[in-house]
């Protein structure tokens, strides 16, 4: 590289300076012509607009956001008007009975009722096992998701997997404890 002779340092200090003035012009005078870089027409930018920040103070409206149980599927109930029945419309119930009370003639005394599972949306496709034995069911649910476990594990967040047989797998409900067994499904 070659060392630049005074007279080119001059100069070039000189154009530094005149990029400077004209710059500083183009800036504070929006009628600036095109060829400074803004296009003729466009007018400076318009100012800021102030944030009112007594809003912030302000009690906010309720909202139903983070009402929502993550945990609980499917669509929300919509909430129903409750209207007060008419009072000729009002039904009794019918009388308890259990130890200590009496029975009404001819009524049949029930157990306890068990609630019934919603129908499993899994479906079992196989199991594989390895040199030692330990044995991995595989499910696909409803939504093609492929899920793994060995006997013990919970799968989908909902089943344990209880025992995993040749042709089916024994699932049990984390949260009632019921159990169901699923068969192998072909194809």
């Amino acid at each position: 590289m070659r060392k630049l002779s005074r007279r080119e340092k001059g100069l070039l200090g000189l154009l530094a300076a005149a990029v400077v003035v004209v710059s500083t012009w183009a800036l504070r005078h929006p009628e600036a012509p095109a060829a400074l870089g803004r296009p003729a027409g466009e007018r400076a930018l318009a100012p800021v607009p102030r944030i009112a920040l007594a809003r912030v103070d302000a009690p906010r409206p309720r909202g139903e956001a983070g009402r929502r149980d993550l945990f609980a599927f499917g669509r929300v109930p919509e909430p129903e008007a409750e209207e007060a029945a008419p009072a000729e419309d009002v039904k009794t119930p019918p009388p308890a009975s259990g130890p200590g009370t009496a029975a009404a003639p001819g009524a049949i005394a029930s157990g306890p009722v068990t609630p019934t599972l919603a129908p499993l949306r899994l479906k079992y496709i196989g199991s594989v096992e390895n040199k030692a034995g330990v044995k991995v069911a595989v499910l696909i649910t409803d939504r093609k998701e492929i899920l793994t476990g060995q006997a013990g594990q919970v799968v989908a967040n909902r089943y344990r997997i209880a025992r995993i047989g040749l042709e089916s797998v024994d699932l049990e409900d984390v949260g009632s404890g019921q159990s169901q067994r699923v068969p192998l499904k072909g194809n």
